[in-house]
């Protein structure tokens, strides 16, 4: 077990987070997901000295770094002391054209889906000594492939490549809307926090529920969150029905 360092949520996942599990962080847009992701990264950099590694298929790195200076996050000087290493696993890019181009080198001629992507977390994750992972998002991965018997086997690899790192992973994943992904993401990993952001009379609230935390005893209420000037909060006092 691993303190998170995130105010609350240690609290109602019973202490921390279990070494070596794969828990999915499924939300949507504005939830939280990836403050939070971040957040876990930086604390177990600076609070336990853990180097960390953050997979990011959605945004550009230098626009991650400039958003979490808003928390009084500085990554780049972490990412100097070797505490942290973001990883751009995009599946497009442009060229010096100007030209939308797909990343081959990561997308292209696999016989299992992202076996090439996890070559390269294991050779990060054993250069750097790191602990903590986060891949944003999973829903990206995924959305590579068509076949869903062919994403499965890529999932269940994945996964079982991630839980050997005898790391602490977090994999993000949006709303889709599509149940069938959903429930097989759920059911692979070894936890599953919810995030919410609902509207609740006139107002917009964010919330976070722990649905699943393999071989742990754990509430399943759905708890108050904010995301603060210091990062995110969890209120365990505050119990909400969205």
């Amino acid at each position: 077990m691993e303190p998170s360092g995130i105010p609350g949520l240690d609290e109602i996942v019973g202490g921390g987070l279990v070494k070596g599990n794969c828990i999915l962080l499924h939300g949507g847009p504005g939830s939280g997901k990836t403050t939070l992701a971040m957040q876990y990264l930086y604390n177990g950099a600076v609070m336990n000295d853990e180097p960390g590694v953050f997979i990011t298929l959605c945004e550009n790195p230098e626009e991650i770094r400039k958003n979490m200076l808003a928390f009084g996050w500085n990554l780049k000087k972490i990412e100097a002391d070797k505490k942290l290493k973001i990883i751009d696993a995009r599946p497009v890019t442009f060229n010096e054209q100007g030209y939308i181009v797909p990343n081959n080198e990561l997308y292209k001629n696999e016989k299992v889906p992202f076996s090439h992507i996890s070559r390269l977390i294991v050779r990060t994750m054993r250069e750097m000594r790191a602990k903590r992972l986060a891949i944003d998002s999973i829903t990206v991965l995924t959305s590579q492939y068509n076949n869903p018997t062919y994403i499965r086997q890529g999932l269940l690899g994945l996964i079982q490549v991630l839980s050997s790192l005898n790391c602490t992973t977090l994999l993000l994943a949006e709303n889709r809307g599509d149940d069938k992904e959903t429930n097989l993401e759920r059911a692979l990993v070894q936890g599953v926090i919810l995030m919410h952001y609902a509207r609740k009379g006139s107002a917009m609230l964010r919330a976070i529920q722990v649905l699943k935390l393999r071989g742990r005893k754990h509430s399943s209420d759905i708890y108050l969150m904010e995301i603060s000037n210091k990062g995110i909060i969890i209120h365990p006092q505050e119990r909400l029905e969205i």
